[in-house]
């Protein structure tokens, strides 16, 4: 009965010097219009994706998963994605038990796990699978929400600003000011 449904898997902030990397594991309701334009969150504006959140989160279920900058220091970057995937799944799967016979979808080649779910890697599934790119908005607009509190707590980064991303500015400001608590120190030594 639900071999049909799919889960889409992507997650936010894998780049960046600073903050955390969210996850996020997004399942629609029930069928939706295909009026209803879902792009990839890198290629919509951040007055749309803040529109987008609204409407998923109102049409879909979900789980978001915080990955800290210690976590990924010490796992590194892979293993802290599948980690977060990992713990994703499971949330989206409590909230809701039947999603266990769901189609996972995750952007990207490569997942491990050891969870009992039917699953597919697909490069640029968020961009191609619309579970995927909400999975991908709703992960991003909380994680550049984290980078505005982050902001407020260390307001001379420009944290809201660059999001943590390696822009000029960041480099410069961290040449200028070094680390928060919520750089990530692996990033930073290489």
């Amino acid at each position: 009965m639900f071999k049909d449904l799919v889960v889409g898997i992507d997650e936010a902030g894998r780049g960046p010097l600073c903050g955390p990397l969210v996850a996020c594991a997004f399942c629609f309701k029930k069928k939706i219009s295909k009026n209803l334009e879902i792009k990839d969150s890198k290629k919509i504006n951040f007055l749309k994706r803040e529109e987008m959140f609204d409407i998923l989160v109102k049409r879909g279920i979900f789980s978001l998963v915080v990955v800290n900058p210690s976590q990924i220091d010490r796992l590194n970057i892979l293993e802290a994605t599948m980690l977060a995937f990992n713990r994703a799944i499971k949330g989206i799967i409590k909230r809701a038990p039947f999603l266990k016979e769901a189609l996972f979808v995750i952007d990207g080649n490569i997942f491990k796990t050891n969870l009992k779910v039917n699953y597919i890697c697909i490069k640029k599934a968020d961009e191609k699978i619309r579970e995927v790119a909400s999975a991908s908005i709703i992960a991003k607009v909380f994680r550049d929400y984290l980078m505005g509190v982050l902001d407020f707590l260390y307001p001379h980064w420009g944290l809201a600003k660059h999001k943590g991303y390696p822009t000029r500015l960041h480099k410069e400001l961290l040449k200028e000011k070094g680390l928060t608590p919520f750089h990530r120190r692996s990033f930073l030594n290489g």
